[in-house]
C-alpha cells in the first residue's frame, strides 16, 4: 500500500506567476511560456491534487533580479500572516 502524505493534510496553496520585460523580448526569438499559460498549469496541478487553492500573485513585465515586485511582496506578507 503507498502511502500518500497529502491524503490527511490540507495544505493551503498560492500561485506565483511572472513573465519579465526581458522573458517578452526573448518570447520573440523562442518559445516562453504566457502568463495565461502559466495560470492553466498550475491550477490544473491544483485540481488534479485537490489542493486548496488561497490566491494568486502575478508580477508581468517585473524584473526578477530584484524582490521589489509587488505580486512576490503580496505573497511573502501572506505568507507572514499565515
Amino acid at each position: 500500500m503507498k502511502l500518500n502524505i497529502m491524503d490527511n493534510i490540507e495544505y493551503k496553496v498560492g500561485i506565483y506567476i511572472r513573465l519579465s520585460r526581458e522573458d517578452e523580448e526573448k518570447e520573440k526569438y523562442q518559445e516562453s511560456e504566457s502568463i495565461g499559460n502559466q495560470r492553466t498549469l498550475l491550477m490544473q496541478y491544483i485540481k488534479e491534487n485537490k489542493l486548496n487553492f488561497i490566491a494568486e500573485y502575478v508580477d508581468d513585465g517585473v524584473s526578477g533580479t530584484s524582490f521589489d515586485r509587488p505580486g512576490f511582496n503580496r505573497m511573502i506578507a501572506d505568507i507572514e500572516s499565515r
